[in-house]
């Protein structure tokens, strides 16, 4: 059951990271110096990575999977938490705002 648990969690927790690198405000500087520097073939890959939310996700995956793996500690698993309840939160929101505008 607790595996189950941790699957969906790091689903969840896969799925906000890839969002907050790939599409969000505060990480553009950073795809913005990829894209700036592309003629570099390694910085051109990471772009290419960084551009396309579905190539991040697949690496942010892993990395999600390794870490329940092999190193959960209880920094690790708060700042993981924080992203997750802040990805439900989210669709709470959009879930509230569209039957708020539903009923309107």
């Amino acid at each position: 059951m607790i595996f189950l648990i941790r699957f969906i969690l790091s689903v969840i927790l896969t799925e906000a990271l890839t969002e907050l690198i790939s599409k969000s405000e505060i990480m553009s500087p950073i795809r913005k110096w990829f894209f700036d520097h592309r003629q570099v073939s390694m910085f051109n890959w990471i772009h290419n990575l960084l551009d396309c939310g579905y190539c991040t996700s697949v690496w942010i995956g892993l990395f999600t999977a390794l870490t329940f793996l092999f190193f959960s500690n209880i920094y690790l698993d708060l700042f993981f938490a924080g992203i997750i309840i802040h990805r439900l939160s989210n669709v709470l929101h959009f879930l509230i705002d569209r039957t708020n505008s539903y009923h309107e």
